[in-house]
């Protein structure tokens, strides 16, 4: 926890998602009191994508954060808000026509296992 997924159209292939995702990482930390240590973040591009009329100029980046239960929904607003302008700020490599969206979402936290190695 958290699990993170930074989605993007091809338009944002310039982005530096390293810097985006560690951003987001100490976003997680502040807002609700994960660790560093348990911030995963994938990045997926993705190139098979319609949006909207389906013009190829249509561009998009989400992320969808899974934090465990248990948090307040002012936290998750909050969270939500920061993730956002962070990815306004780091997603300026394209200014056509672009939707960038978050979604923070429960790992339920009796159904949630993880085990750390090595």
């Amino acid at each position: 926890m958290p699990q993170i997924t930074l989605e993007h159209s091809t338009h944002f292939d310039a982005a530096d998602y390293r810097a985006l995702a560690l951003e987001i990482h100490q976003l997680c930390v502040t807002h609700v009191g994960a660790t560093i240590q348990a911030c995963k973040t994938r990045v997926i591009r993705v190139e098979n994508l319609i949006i909207a009329n389906g013009s190829p100029k249509q561009a998009m980046a989400h992320c969808d954060l899974r934090i465990l239960s248990g948090r307040t929904q002012e936290q998750k607003t909050a969270l939500a808000d920061a993730v956002q302008q962070a990815m306004l700020k780091h997603l300026t490599q394209y200014d056509g026509p672009r939707q960038i969206s978050v979604e923070i979402g429960n790992l339920d936290k009796p159904n949630y296992r993880k085990d750390v190695l090595g």
